[in-house]
C-alpha cells in the first residue's frame, strides 16, 4: 500500500499506525494498518459487533476460459471441479515433494473463477500455471492491482452489509459467494469464518475502495475526527480495526496463517487438522504432489504438526521460542510460530507452534519459553 493510496490517507485521519508485510517487493514492501491506537476495543468489535479490516496484502488471481475448473482440479489439493456458480473452497499448491507452495482461497463466479492469495505469491503463482497451461481453454490474470481487498468480522457484520449493500447475506454459507454492490461499487462478497466470529470478505474494485471503505464506517455510525467521544461511542456498531487486534481474533480461533505459521518447508498435515481438513480432498483425482498426500494420509503421520498452545499465564512466548516436552520438560520438541495475549481467556498466553507428532494430543503438557522463564503450556485447540 503506497502512501498515496487513498484509504491510507483516511487511515491516517484515524490515528493509524503502519506495519511492512511480507519481503520488500522492488524496494516498497506492502504496509498494512497495525493499529488505529485503540488495541482493546478493536479487539472486543471481532466481538461483539464488527471490525473491518483493510487487507492490502491479499492478491487476486482471475482464471477465465470453459477449462479453468478441469485445468486447477489438476494443480490444486481440493476437489475444484465439483464447484458450482457461487461456491468457493480453500486449496494448497504443492510441489512434487509435497511442500506447499501456495495458500488459496478458490471463488467460482458464473465468468471465471477468483483466487485469492498471500500477495507475497501472486506472481510465482500466475507464472506456474501459465507453465502448466498447455491446450486448455484457460486465461490467467494477475488482477492484484484492480482490486482491494476488504473484510468484516463479528456477529453484526452481515447486518452491516445488509445495511450498506444490496442484497442479504446472512445465510451465506462459508466460502460461498455472491456479487454485491456497495457505494455503486460492483463487488464479489465470500465467507471465510477465519476469526471465531462471522466474516465476510470484500473484493472492491481498486478505484472504488475509498468510497466503499467510508460506507461501510458510516454505516457503523464511525466518526475519525474524534473517536474518543462519548457520545459518538454510544452509537458505534463496529470499528475500524488494525492487524494486531485481528493476529489476537486468529489465534484465538487456531488459524494459521501462510508465511508466519506454516510455509513452503510445510507438508498439508503438518499444518493441524483444521486446516488439513479445509484444503484436501482425499477423494479427487490427481494433482502435483497427490502421491507424498495420500502416502501419509494412508500408510503413517507427518513428524511434525501445528497445535495449539494455552499459557499458564501472561507470559507471552516470542515467535520462534523453544517448546519443551519429555519426562523432565528439558526436550526440545518444537517451536513458536505466532503468539498473542488472550482477551476471551482473561490475559492468558497463547501461541501457535510447531511440535513433535508424540507432542501433539490435546491436554498435552508442556513448556514454552516465555520472558526468560520456562512457562506450562497446555496443547488446545481453537478457544472460540
Amino acid at each position: 500500500m503506497a502512501p498515496n493510496d487513498p484509504l491510507h490517507a483516511l487511515q491516517e485521519n484515524g490515528h493509524a499506525s503502519f506495519m511492512p508485510y511480507g519481503p520488500a517487493r522492488n524496494g516498497d514492501g506492502v504496509q498494512i494498518v497495525e493499529t488505529f491506537g485503540a488495541y482493546e476495543a478493536e479487539y472486543a468489535a471481532f466481538r461483539k459487533s464488527t471490525a473491518v479490516l483493510d487487507m492490502p496484502h491479499r492478491g487476486l488471481l482471475e482464471l477465465r476460459g470453459s477449462d479453468r475448473l478441469t485445468f486447477l482440479q489438476g494443480l490444486l489439493t481440493n476437489d475444484i471441479a465439483g464447484l458450482s456458480v457461487g461456491e468457493g473452497c480453500r486449496a494448497l499448491i504443492l510441489n512434487r515433494q509435497g511442500r506447499i507452495d501456495a495458500d488459496l482461497t478458490v471463488l467460482n463466479d458464473q465468468h471465471a473463477t477468483v483466487l485469492v492469495v498471500d500477495v507475497v505469491d501472486v506472481e510465482a503463482v500466475a507464472a506456474y500455471m501459465e507453465k502448466m497451461r498447455f491446450a486448455e481453454d484457460v486465461q490467467i490474470e494477475n488482477r492484484s492491482a484492480a482490486y482491494r481487498h476488504l473484510a468484516l468480522h463479528g456477529p453484526l457484520a452481515a447486518d452491516l452489509i445488509e445495511q450498506t449493500g444490496d442484497k442479504p447475506v446472512a445465510d451465506l454459507k462459508a466460502l460461498a459467494n455472491c456479487p454485491l454492490s456497495i457505494a455503486s461499487q460492483s463487488c464479489l462478497l465470500y465467507r471465510h469464518d477465519n476469526t471465531g466470529s462471522p466474516g465476510l470478505h470484500l473484493l472492491v474494485p481498486a478505484d472504488g475502495a475509498a468510497p466503499v471503505y467510508s460506507t461501510l464506517l458510516d454505516g457503523l455510525a464511525w466518526e475519525w475526527e474524534d473517536p474518543q467521544d462519548a457520545d459518538a461511542a454510544a452509537k458505534r456498531r463496529g470499528r475500524p480495526v488494525g492487524w494486531l487486534a485481528y493476529n489476537t481474533a486468529r489465534i484465538e480461533a487456531a488459524m494459521p496463517i501462510y508465511h508466519i505459521d506454516f510455509g513452503p518447508d510445510s507438508l498439508p498435515h503438518e499444518t493441524g487438522p483444521i486446516l488439513l481438513e479445509q484444503t484436501v480432498s482425499f477423494t479427487k483425482g490427481c494433482y502435483v504432489g497427490q502421491e507424498i498426500v495420500a502416502r501419509m494420509q494412508n500408510l503413517g503421520h507427518p513428524k511434525r504438526v501445528l497445535v495449539g498452545l494455552k499459557c499458564n499465564d501472561d507470559r507471552q512466548p516470542a515467535d520462534g521460542a523453544a517448546v519443551y516436552g519429555g519426562a523432565d520438560q528439558d526436550e526440545v520438541v518444537g517451536a513458536v510460530t505466532s503468539s498473542t495475549i488472550s482477551p476471551i481467556l482473561g490475559g492468558v498466553a497463547l501461541a501457535l507452534a510447531v511440535v513433535k507428532w508424540d507432542h501433539h494430543t490435546p491436554e498435552t503438557l508442556l513448556t514454552v519459553h516465555a520472558e526468560s522463564a520456562q512457562v506450562p503450556a497446555t496443547v488446545t485447540g481453537p478457544v472460540v
